[in-house]
């Protein structure tokens, strides 16, 4: 059983935190192509580069853009959902014609592509086919999910077979007083169920690449949960125990240090990963697309429009190096460099 916590980091033991909880499911599926731009990726990273020449390692697709849960501190949930929503999401799934149109230029460069964002991707029942789409075109999968659903043995075993290799499940609470505190909606005994059942279909269908990991959010209120909520995931015999900081129950924290002190830190993600929404619209960062950093285009168009280097993420880019340049509001506050 490995455990992970994330915590108050900068960039450096961000990047070895997440590289960490990713290294496995990179290794299986690097080519000579992926080495080469990930080298070059990571020295321009390094080197704070504003203009571009390598591709994203990861991307993250929004193939839901709604929940069966109303969490508090959600986007979905209790964080003012209804007043600032934005269109991309309001009820809508993205269709399979229209992912495999919007990952075909990034497909030769990144080795995992997370298929969730705020919405619960189980929902879209085109998952399993999108999922099957990527493992043939060697890339990993990771869907990360509440479980809080009905979901058939038929449903289970098309997890295990279709190719996903990352389910990651969310459980905040040993009890379902606790868990429902945060998950609303949530029923700890229906995911507990699930996952029992889908780690025993597992052991029916071998070999299989699906490693399961049991996330538990560290929110302002269940800190005395966490060593319970550890015992169940070893009863569960999950292969991994992830500890993330959350918000906290009434605002979304933020980073409230000076810009000099953010501008240290740095940033991984607008050179390392990008974001799709439901709609098909690229992003540069899963915190800037929540926030107000406008979206640069649509995915389809990566490589004709040269989207990359779009002008806002150039200028992102370089205002962590130049000093000179005011950091985007967004930026000075992005909630994974927590001061």
């Amino acid at each position: 059983m490995k455990i992970l916590r994330s915590g108050d980091i900068d960039k450096i033991s961000m990047m070895l935190w997440v590289s960490r909880r990713h290294f496995y499911f990179t290794l299986k599926h690097i080519t000579l192509r992926k080495l080469l731009n990930s080298f070059v990726c990571l020295f321009e990273m390094f080197t704070r580069r504003s203009k571009l020449y390598s591709h994203p390692l990861h991307l993250r697709v929004e193939v839901c853009s709604y929940c069966n849960l109303r969490c508090q501190g959600c986007l979905l949930g209790g964080m003012n959902y209804s007043e600032s929503a934005p269109n991309h999401r309001k009820e809508r799934l993205m269709s399979y014609e229209l992912f495999k149109n919007v990952v075909k230029d990034f497909l030769p460069y990144v080795y995992k592509i997370s298929l969730f964002d705020e919405g619960e991707p189980l929902l879209n029942k085109d998952i399993y086919n999108m999922i099957n789409y990527l493992s043939i075109n060697n890339v990993c999968t990771c869907v990360s999910s509440n479980f809080s659903m009905e979901l058939s043995d038929d449903t289970l075993k098309t997890m295990v077979t279709c190719g996903l290799e990352h389910l990651v499940v969310s459980v905040d609470g040993s009890t379902q007083e606790r868990y429902s505190q945060y998950r609303r909606g949530g029923d700890l005994n229906l995911v507990i169920n699930n996952i029992k059942r889908l780690i025993m279909i597992k052991k029916q269908h071998p070999p299989h690449s699906l490693k399961v990991e049991l996330q538990f959010i560290d929110f302002d209120n269940n800190k005395q949960e966490r060593d319970a909520v550890y015992k169940l995931s070893k009863t569960l015999g999950v292969c991994r125990f992830t500890v993330l900081q959350g918000c906290k129950r009434d605002k979304e924290m933020k980073f409230t240090g000076r810009p000099e002190d953010r501008r240290k830190r740095g940033c991984y993600e607008a050179w390392i990963t990008a974001v799709i929404n439901s709609r098909g619209e690229l992003g540069v960062c899963d915190f800037g697309e929540d926030n107000g950093i406008p979206n640069i285009g649509i995915a389809p168009d990566y490589r004709l429009k040269k989207l990359r280097n779009h002008p806002v993420p150039i200028y992102l880019r370089k205002s962590f190096r130049d000093f000179s340049l005011p950091l985007n509001n967004v930026c000075a506050s992005c909630t994974r460099y927590l001061r």
